[in-house]
């Protein structure tokens, strides 16, 4: 009997210790700062299909990706659109982005999230390139709890923020009022324009703020108006 015991309390003592790793393993890791995201072969595999026209070839197969989850406006077409991305390399200013198809917004991640995406190619006109991922399984590998605004390009790649504040300016009438965070070069002393890329987008914007060197790569956050950003308040660019 004491053999019996002593046996029973080993293997409780062995599931309590298995339950305690597992409560440990399911814990959610958080940052409070968007996640950087390199992959050389996603930014080739994206440049093919976009560049190349090789849309076609991918119709049809299964992909899993790794990336930042974002949320885009589009007035265009008046749909929001979702995103995962990420950098070619440390430089930044290259990156891809594939758009996904989402039938249920219940339960998406925060925008600036790491997360996993499983899903198949589509071709379709509906999607903003003509190509989505269709049935997206999402998983969250690191939960963003950072600051968060209506039109949130703080979540954004290069590429996804220049068509959000082009909506943004030529459709001020859907976002007037929203509250927006984004980053850029400081053109001039009322211009914030695009991080990497000249002649590539700037707004205006309005604030009490002491004007950085022209150059300066800022933050900015504010409210949007009629084609500019108001009440607009500078902070130092330390990831974009």
């Amino acid at each position: 009997m004491k053999k019996v015991i002593v046996l029973v309390l080993a293997l409780l003592v062995a599931a309590g210790a298995f339950t305690g790793c597992s409560k440990q393993e399911s814990k959610e890791e958080t940052s409070s700062v968007i996640p950087t995201v390199l992959n050389t072969v996603e930014y080739t595999l994206y440049q093919n299909i976009f560049y190349n026209d090789k849309a076609g070839e991918y119709n049809g197969q299964e992909v899993t990706k790794e990336g930042t989850f974002a949320t885009l406006h589009d007035a265009y077409s008046d749909v929001t659109r979702y995103y995962v991305w990420g950098y070619n390399d440390n430089t930044k200013c290259c990156d891809w982005q594939w758009e996904l198809k989402i039938d249920d917004v219940n339960n998406l991640p925060a925008n600036g999230c790491l997360v996993t995406v499983k899903g198949t190619y589509e071709t379709n006109d509906a999607a903003l390139d003509g190509l989505w991922i269709v049935n997206p399984e999402i998983s969250v590998k690191t939960k963003y709890k950072g600051n968060s605004y209506d039109i949130d390009m703080l979540s954004m790649s290069n590429t996804l923020e220049r068509v959000q504040i082009t909506n943004v300016i030529n459709f001020p009438d859907k976002f007037s009022g929203k509250s927006i965070g984004f980053y850029g070069r400081v053109k001039s002393d009322n211009e914030i324009e695009d991080t990497y890329y000249d002649n590539s987008w700037s707004v205006t914007v309005n604030g009490d703020f002491e004007v950085p060197a022209f150059g300066t790569k800022m933050i900015a956050t504010g409210t949007v108006g009629d084609g500019v950003i108001d009440d607009v308040k500078l902070s130092d660019n330390t990831q974009y």
